[in-house]
Order: C-alpha cells, then sequence, then structure tokens
C-alpha cells in the first residue's frame, strides 16, 4: 500500500517544453520527499500528433503533472504554472524529434520559427492554426496570467528562476501552499541538477543562441515587448 497523501497535490502545468519535469522533481524531492515514490507514471504517450511516442519507463513524478493546455479547462486544485523563455521553448520543441509534423522532420530552426502551427495548446492535439509558436506561447503564458486575477490556488514561476535561484523558488511555494510544512535551510534544498524528462533539455538557460540570428530576434520581437518580464534577460 502506498502512502496516503491526505491534501490535493500541487500540480505543474506548462506550454510544453518549459521545464515541467524540472519542476515536478522540484515539487517531489523538496515537498513531497516520503511520498516521491508512489507519483511514478508508466508508458507516457508523447510527441506531436503525427509522430507519437510511447516511453514505457515513463514519469517517476508523473502523478504531479497537470497539463498543457489553456487555463479555461483546468479546476482550482493548487497549481503552478511554469513558464521558459519564448526562445529556448521554440528551439527545444525544434530540437525534439518528435515534436513537429514527421514529414517536415528536416525543416530549419529559422524556417521553424515563422511557420503556422498544426497543434493547439500541445502538440499531441491537432489543429489547423494561425499561430507560429512565438504566438502560440504569448498566448499561452498571457491567458495564464490572466488566471490569477480569479483562481487563488494558482502560481506562477519562471524556468530561469529555478536554474538561478532555486531557494526563493522553493520559499515562494511554500508560502503559497506548504504553510503548515516545516520549511527547509537554503542547504537542504535539491536543486535537482541533473536534466529529467522524457527526451530531457540540457537543464540550461539560453541554449538558442546557437541557432539563433539577428533576424530571428527581429521575428520574435515582432509579437513580444522586448523588455517583457518573462524573458531571460
Amino acid at each position: 500500500m502506498g502512502i496516503r497523501i491526505n491534501k490535493p497535490l500541487v500540480k505543474v502545468y506548462s506550454h510544453p517544453r518549459s521545464g515541467t519535469h524540472f519542476l515536478e522533481a522540484f515539487l517531489a524531492e523538496n515537498f513531497y520527499s516520503k511520498q516521491k515514490n508512489s507519483f511514478h507514471t508508466f508508458n507516457v504517450v508523447w510527441g506531436h500528433w503525427s509522430n507519437r511516442k510511447v516511453n514505457e519507463k515513463g514519469n517517476p513524478f508523473g502523478k504531479l503533472f497537470g497539463n498543457h493546455y489553456f487555463p479555461g479547462t483546468n479546476n482550482k486544485e493548487p497549481k503552478i504554472y511554469i513558464i521558459r523563455d519564448v526562445r529556448a521553448v521554440a528551439y527545444s520543441i525544434w530540437n525534439t524529434d518528435n515534436f513537429i509534423h514527421k514529414d517536415i522532420a528536416g525543416i530549419s530552426f529559422e524556417e521553424f520559427l515563422r511557420t503556422k502551427l498544426d497543434w493547439e495548446e500541445t502538440p499531441a492535439r491537432k489543429k489547423e492554426s494561425n499561430l507560429t509558436i512565438v504566438e502560440h506561447w504569448y498566448k499561452h503564458v498571457q491567458l495564464w496570467e490572466d488566471s490569477l486575477l480569479v483562481d487563488d490556488n494558482l502560481l506562477i514561476v519562471r524556468y530561469e528562476d529555478l536554474v538561478d535561484n532555486p531557494y526563493g523558488v522553493y520559499s515562494s511555494i511554500h508560502e503559497k501552499f506548504f504553510k503548515s510544512k516545516r520549511k527547509l535551510k537554503p542547504e537542504q534544498v535539491n536543486p535537482i541538477a541533473k536534466p529529467l524528462g522524457l527526451l530531457p533539455n540540457k537543464g540550461k538557460k539560453k541554449s538558442y543562441e546557437e541557432k539563433m540570428n539577428s533576424s530571428d530576434l527581429e521575428f520574435i520581437f515582432q509579437f513580444i515587448p522586448m523588455g517583457y518580464k518573462y524573458l531571460d534577460h
């Protein structure tokens, strides 16, 4: 018999490729250390609707996953929405073998940025879209930020802050959802240094820089303010 959990779990929501597994592991290790072994989900199906794959080993912290949808479909249980810089998200989606349509697998990063998506919310959901990945990310983030006005059980964190200041993120989560739980000291917090996920990112910021040129940046900033608070400056 697994360990009993009385309160609803705090679950992780995000735009795809935003550090979802990273935050799930961070939650499990620092807030649910006694229960974490009961969070495993196996045979996870993932990827673009044209190229779905099954990971039999699954996700060790899968029960902490919410979804990648826009916020209107979600309940009012405790949740954290993690935001990663759009440039890193776009690069990670393009660089993940089965996150774009299998017929255009060789598309360049420059072209991918400017191509209208054939999915919405998550690559698993087929839908002809008039949005590029940049516009889709911006819509996703804006809708979730708007939800702060109506959902008291929502916290937004930045992927970059989780990398740079794990104790600061830990403190924000503790204050929001775990006040009755003893607070860890900075040296006790596990920052989760190892990359995680079905096909993990390298766990570092600005990995997109090797592929992004000045014209790509100009394209992105047509849709997103240059000083936007959720960009990694």
